[in-house]
Protein backbone atom coordinates (compact mmCIF):
# COMPACT_ATOMS: atom_id res chain seq x y z
CA UNK A 1 0.00 0.00 0.00
CA UNK A 2 1.76 3.62 -1.12
CA UNK A 3 1.83 5.90 1.78
CA UNK A 4 -0.16 9.10 1.18
CA UNK A 5 2.41 12.17 1.03
CA UNK A 6 1.97 14.31 4.12
CA UNK A 7 1.09 17.54 3.82
CA UNK A 8 3.17 20.42 5.02
CA UNK A 9 1.33 22.71 7.28
CA UNK A 10 1.32 26.23 6.34
CA UNK A 11 3.09 27.97 9.00
CA UNK A 12 0.85 31.24 9.81
CA UNK A 13 2.99 34.24 10.46
CA UNK A 14 1.89 36.87 13.43
CA UNK A 15 1.19 40.15 12.15
CA UNK A 16 4.27 42.42 12.91
CA UNK A 17 6.30 38.89 11.60
CA UNK A 18 4.89 39.22 8.24
CA UNK A 19 4.51 43.06 8.16
CA UNK A 20 8.34 42.69 8.68
CA UNK A 21 8.59 40.52 5.47
CA UNK A 22 6.71 43.21 3.42
CA UNK A 23 9.11 45.38 4.50
CA UNK A 24 12.13 43.77 3.93
CA UNK A 25 11.28 42.94 0.35
CA UNK A 26 10.51 46.47 -0.39
CA UNK A 27 14.19 47.27 1.12
CA UNK A 28 15.07 44.88 -1.26
CA UNK A 29 13.62 46.75 -3.84
CA UNK A 30 14.99 50.10 -3.19
CA UNK A 31 18.35 48.66 -2.86
CA UNK A 32 18.52 47.37 -6.65
CA UNK A 33 16.52 49.78 -8.20
CA UNK A 34 15.28 52.73 -5.65
CA UNK A 35 12.14 54.11 -4.70
CA UNK A 36 10.90 54.46 -7.95
CA UNK A 37 10.46 50.63 -8.37
CA UNK A 38 8.40 50.50 -5.51
CA UNK A 39 4.53 49.81 -6.40
CA UNK A 40 1.90 47.66 -4.72
CA UNK A 41 2.08 45.20 -7.20
CA UNK A 42 5.57 44.57 -7.58
CA UNK A 43 6.07 44.53 -3.69
CA UNK A 44 2.98 41.85 -3.16
CA UNK A 45 5.02 39.57 -5.96
CA UNK A 46 8.14 39.80 -4.50
CA UNK A 47 6.89 39.26 -0.89
CA UNK A 48 4.51 36.35 -2.12
CA UNK A 49 1.18 38.00 -0.56
CA UNK A 50 -2.15 39.01 -2.41
CA UNK A 51 -2.99 42.46 -3.19
CA UNK A 52 -5.95 42.04 -0.63
CA UNK A 53 -3.57 41.20 1.92
CA UNK A 54 -1.48 44.15 1.22
CA UNK A 55 -3.40 46.54 1.56
CA UNK A 56 -4.86 45.31 4.71
CA UNK A 57 -1.03 46.46 6.15
CA UNK A 58 -0.47 49.35 4.00
CA UNK A 59 -3.13 51.48 2.35
CA UNK A 60 -0.65 52.65 -0.26
CA UNK A 61 3.17 52.78 -1.25
CA UNK A 62 3.64 55.89 0.74
CA UNK A 63 2.36 54.20 3.79
CA UNK A 64 4.69 50.94 3.17
CA UNK A 65 7.64 53.54 2.85
CA UNK A 66 7.33 55.96 5.99
CA UNK A 67 6.86 52.51 8.09
CA UNK A 68 9.94 51.56 6.57
CA UNK A 69 11.94 54.77 6.93
CA UNK A 70 10.20 54.60 10.42
CA UNK A 71 11.92 50.92 11.11
CA UNK A 72 15.16 51.94 9.74
CA UNK A 73 15.34 55.59 11.55
CA UNK A 74 14.54 53.66 15.10
CA UNK A 75 17.62 50.22 13.97
CA UNK A 76 19.93 53.18 13.78
CA UNK A 77 19.33 55.19 16.59
CA UNK A 78 18.93 52.53 19.27
CA UNK A 79 22.20 51.37 17.68
CA UNK A 80 23.74 54.62 17.98
CA UNK A 81 22.23 54.87 21.67
CA UNK A 82 23.72 51.22 22.66
CA UNK A 83 26.91 52.69 20.82
CA UNK A 84 27.13 56.08 22.45
CA UNK A 85 26.53 54.94 26.33
CA UNK A 86 29.31 52.08 25.87
CA UNK A 87 32.10 54.49 24.93
CA UNK A 88 34.11 56.37 27.61
CA UNK A 89 35.33 59.29 25.15
CA UNK A 90 33.73 61.29 22.29
CA UNK A 91 36.85 59.75 20.39
CA UNK A 92 35.70 56.25 20.63
CA UNK A 93 32.37 56.89 20.29
CA UNK A 94 33.05 59.00 16.69
CA UNK A 95 34.69 55.62 15.30
CA UNK A 96 32.38 53.15 16.49
CA UNK A 97 29.40 54.49 15.43
CA UNK A 98 31.07 55.86 12.23
CA UNK A 99 32.02 51.81 11.96
CA UNK A 100 28.42 50.64 13.04
CA UNK A 101 27.06 52.91 10.57
CA UNK A 102 28.90 51.95 7.38
CA UNK A 103 28.45 48.10 8.56
CA UNK A 104 24.74 49.18 8.16
CA UNK A 105 25.42 50.59 5.01
CA UNK A 106 26.83 47.72 3.37
CA UNK A 107 24.76 45.03 4.76
CA UNK A 108 21.31 46.87 4.04
CA UNK A 109 22.29 49.57 1.50
CA UNK A 110 21.39 53.25 2.06
CA UNK A 111 17.63 52.75 2.47
CA UNK A 112 17.28 55.39 4.59
CA UNK A 113 18.66 57.87 2.75
CA UNK A 114 17.06 57.34 -0.32
CA UNK A 115 13.69 57.33 1.95
CA UNK A 116 14.09 60.81 3.18
CA UNK A 117 14.29 62.44 -0.13
CA UNK A 118 11.16 61.79 -0.21
CA UNK A 119 9.29 64.85 1.56
CA UNK A 120 6.01 62.69 1.98
CA UNK A 121 7.85 59.96 3.07
CA UNK A 122 10.27 62.01 5.39
CA UNK A 123 7.20 63.70 6.87
CA UNK A 124 6.79 60.66 9.16
CA UNK A 125 9.72 61.57 11.15
CA UNK A 126 7.77 64.21 12.45
CA UNK A 127 5.27 62.08 13.76
CA UNK A 128 7.67 59.47 15.28
CA UNK A 129 9.63 62.19 17.61
CA UNK A 130 11.68 65.11 17.04
CA UNK A 131 11.73 64.24 20.86
CA UNK A 132 13.92 60.98 20.81
CA UNK A 133 16.45 63.38 17.98
CA UNK A 134 16.40 66.20 19.77
CA UNK A 135 17.40 64.32 23.07
CA UNK A 136 20.13 62.40 21.15
CA UNK A 137 21.58 65.47 19.96
CA UNK A 138 21.03 67.50 23.33
CA UNK A 139 23.71 64.15 24.38
CA UNK A 140 26.22 65.00 21.83
CA UNK A 141 26.13 68.14 22.83
CA UNK A 142 26.74 67.51 26.07
CA UNK A 143 29.76 65.54 25.52
CA UNK A 144 30.89 68.06 23.11
CA UNK A 145 30.50 70.72 25.74
CA UNK A 146 32.42 67.86 28.61
CA UNK A 147 35.49 66.41 26.45
CA UNK A 148 36.17 69.16 23.83
CA UNK A 149 34.57 72.76 25.28
CA UNK A 150 32.75 73.87 22.56
CA UNK A 151 29.77 76.10 23.28
CA UNK A 152 26.06 74.61 22.47
CA UNK A 153 25.98 76.83 19.26
CA UNK A 154 28.75 75.57 17.90
CA UNK A 155 28.02 72.66 18.57
CA UNK A 156 24.98 72.13 17.15
CA UNK A 157 26.78 72.99 13.37
CA UNK A 158 29.19 70.47 14.26
CA UNK A 159 27.08 67.97 14.29
CA UNK A 160 24.99 68.82 11.74
CA UNK A 161 28.06 69.13 9.48
CA UNK A 162 29.23 65.77 10.62
CA UNK A 163 26.24 64.20 9.76
CA UNK A 164 26.23 65.46 6.48
CA UNK A 165 29.82 64.51 6.08
CA UNK A 166 29.21 60.68 7.23
CA UNK A 167 25.93 60.57 4.70
CA UNK A 168 28.47 61.22 1.81
CA UNK A 169 30.80 58.26 3.10
CA UNK A 170 27.52 55.97 3.15
CA UNK A 171 26.41 57.09 -0.27
CA UNK A 172 30.09 56.66 -1.52
CA UNK A 173 30.49 53.23 0.06
CA UNK A 174 27.27 51.81 -1.43
CA UNK A 175 28.46 53.15 -5.10
CA UNK A 176 31.87 51.20 -4.01
CA UNK A 177 29.47 48.14 -3.88
CA UNK A 178 30.97 48.19 -0.18
CA UNK A 179 34.96 48.11 -1.39
CA UNK A 180 37.28 49.46 0.47
CA UNK A 181 35.27 49.80 3.78
CA UNK A 182 38.28 50.41 5.95
CA UNK A 183 39.43 53.15 3.91
CA UNK A 184 36.43 54.87 3.80
CA UNK A 185 36.12 54.21 7.63
CA UNK A 186 39.59 55.49 8.47
CA UNK A 187 39.33 58.82 5.94
CA UNK A 188 35.67 59.31 7.62
CA UNK A 189 36.96 59.02 11.29
CA UNK A 190 39.83 61.12 10.46
CA UNK A 191 37.80 64.12 9.10
CA UNK A 192 35.19 64.03 11.85
CA UNK A 193 38.01 63.93 14.29
CA UNK A 194 40.19 66.61 12.81
CA UNK A 195 37.41 69.24 12.54
CA UNK A 196 36.33 68.62 16.11
CA UNK A 197 39.63 69.04 16.86
CA UNK A 198 40.28 72.47 14.88
CA UNK A 199 36.57 74.00 16.31
CA UNK A 200 37.70 73.11 19.76
CA UNK A 201 40.80 74.94 19.11
CA UNK A 202 39.55 77.81 17.33
CA UNK A 203 36.64 78.27 20.45
CA UNK A 204 39.51 78.27 23.12
CA UNK A 205 41.76 81.16 21.13
CA UNK A 206 38.20 82.62 21.13
CA UNK A 207 37.92 83.08 16.78
CA UNK A 208 34.10 82.06 16.40
CA UNK A 209 32.86 84.23 19.22
CA UNK A 210 34.93 87.06 18.32
CA UNK A 211 33.74 86.38 14.78
CA UNK A 212 29.88 86.01 15.95
CA UNK A 213 30.52 89.67 18.21
CA UNK A 214 31.33 91.45 14.85
CA UNK A 215 28.73 90.22 12.73
CA UNK A 216 25.86 91.27 15.70
CA UNK A 217 27.74 94.47 16.02
CA UNK A 218 27.74 95.31 12.38
CA UNK A 219 23.89 94.06 12.09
Amino acid sequence: MTAKPIKKRRTRLSRELRQDMILDHAAKLIRESGVSALNMERISKEAGVSKPLMYNYFSNVTELMKALLVRETEIRRDNNRRIAEATSSFEEMVRETSRAMLEYVRDAGVIYEHLILEPEVAAVLQELGVESHERHIEYLLQRLHDEYSIPNEIAEITIELGLGISTAAATMLEKRGGQDFRLIEDVLVTMLLSSLSGVSKRCENGGFIHRAKRTSSAS
